[in-house]
């Protein structure tokens, strides 16, 4: 469940987010607008170039001549300041309808971009229509364009072609208009976040409340289920929290993932819980079961899975309870898995209960011995158990059954809550 410090760190993202994306947004109509400028201004240049030239360019007139033109107009353009604080023409060339160039005039200092620009020619456009294009070199923004030049009566007499550098100022508003604007909706989008940031702490707070308390309720359900069934089997509570510490320590000694240990918890919690449909004269016998009453007994497995099958929190539970009666040999059941084939939770656990099983004192019973119990899991590496897992199991289970003889029936119970807190915590 987020936090209060979750939710303002999302909201500051989100704010960045959308800063930045308002502040491209900016930057991009800023640029439109110096494009829109620059090339009303290339088109009235062209205009007042055909004006001064109409003459020249219909009489077809030689291209030095036309290059003398173009020099001494650009020269008086850039003369009178035309473009003022947007920028200046730094290149203009003409082409004959043709499309071969017969003039050029590049600005005293613009040389280099001459060079550069060769390599971003465009192509020429239809009569009637207006191409540009805008391209940055070494920081700085150029517009190129490219017109028609038209007569009167239509008919088409050559093109003109500028390049535009946009001013350091120019460029540097643009800049700064968008820093602005960036600025300006972080603030806003952070300030709105701070004004709401209240609001939405108590709602988290009230649903955090809601969850812990429908988790703890879950929690309360197995522990429950598991308990009825301790009951009517005979035995108590101690050992399924025993035996569910046991399979915690030795999936956390297998380096499992926690979500398979929360699946693992449950399935401890539950591994008998389909018993709750044997009758009591094959439950509660003391003796040994006939074959008849055996296969009654293992239908438990299939009494269990369908009922975690009806709770979606419980279902997965159904690897423990499914699987912790197969062997590692395929003579289980009740599928007969075998190897690896059995889920990793049930491997776990069937080591876990034995153990357990054998070493805890029941109304037919005394407890084993430690190294007695662990014989028998040793003979039945292989056969019975995952013999990796019977491993892991045997390097920590001397101290792991030394402290939980310590700890006592209610020491127990209080060890397996602080685990399940820690495996079931809201995020």
């Amino acid at each position: 469940m987020p936090t209060v410090r979750s939710i303002l760190l999302r909201l500051a993202g989100v704010a960045l987010f959308l800063a930045l994306l308002i502040g491209g947004v900016a930057f991009l109509i800023e640029v439109e607008i110096a494009d829109e400028r620059v090339s009303d201004l290339a088109k009235r240049e062209s205009a007042a170039f055909l004006t001064d030239t109409r003459a020249a360019l219909s009489a077809g007139a030689a291209n030095t001549q036309l290059d003398d033109l173009l020099h001494r107009f650009m020269s008086s353009r850039d003369d009178a300041r035309t473009a003022g604080r947007d920028g200046r023409f730094i290149v203009t060339e003409l082409y004959d309808a043709g499309r071969a160039k017969t003039a050029e005039y590049v600005a005293p200092d613009a040389e280099w971009a001459e060079q550069r620009l060769s390599a971003n020619r465009h192509g020429f456009p239809p009569v009637g229509d207006f191409q540009y294009d805008r391209f940055t070199l070494d920081g700085r923004i150029f517009i190129q364009t490219m017109e028609p030049l038209v007569d009167g009566d239509g008919t088409l007499l050559g093109y003109f072609e500028s390049v535009f550098q946009l001013s350091t100022e120019r460029s540097r508003e643009i800049l700064l208009d968008t820093m602005t604007v960036v600025g300006v909706s972080s603030l806003s989008v952070l300030g709105t976040a701070l004004v709401l940031l209240p609001i939405f702490g108590a709602f988290n707070r009230g649903v955090l409340r809601l969850s812990r308390g429908l988790l703890d309720a879950n929690i309360d359900t197995l522990t429950v289920l598991g308990s009825a069934i301790a009951k009517r089997d005979s035995d108590t509570n101690a050992h399924n929290y025993r035996v569910t510490i046991l399979a915690i320590r030795l999936a956390e000694a297998m380096e499992l993932e926690e979500d398979a240990i929360r699946r693992l918890v449950k399935g401890a919690f539950l591994h008998d819980v389909g018993k709750i449909a044997i009758p009591d004269r094959i439950l509660l016998k003391p003796g040994k079961l006939d074959a008849d009453e055996f296969s009654v007994m293992k239908t438990h497995v299939a009494h269990g899975l369908d009922i975690v099958a009806s709770s979606v929190w419980l279902t997965d539970a159904a690897d423990v309870v499914g699987g912790h009666h197969e062997k590692f040999d395929g003579s289980g059941y009740p599928v007969g898995l075998a190897g690896e084939t059995i889920p990793v939770t049930a491997r776990i656990f069937a080591v876990a209960d034995v153990f357990d099983a054998l070493t805890s004192r029941r109304p037919y019973k005394e407890p084993m011995s430690f190294a007695v119990a662990m014989d028998i899991l040793r003979a039945g590496s292989g056969g019975h158990f995952d013999p990796v897992v019977l491993a892991r199991f045997t390097a920590i289970a001397e101290g792991l059954h030394a402290r939980l003889t310590a700890l006592g029936d209610d020491g127990v119970e209080t060890e397996l809550r602080g685990l399940v807190g820690r495996y079931f915590q809201l995020a």
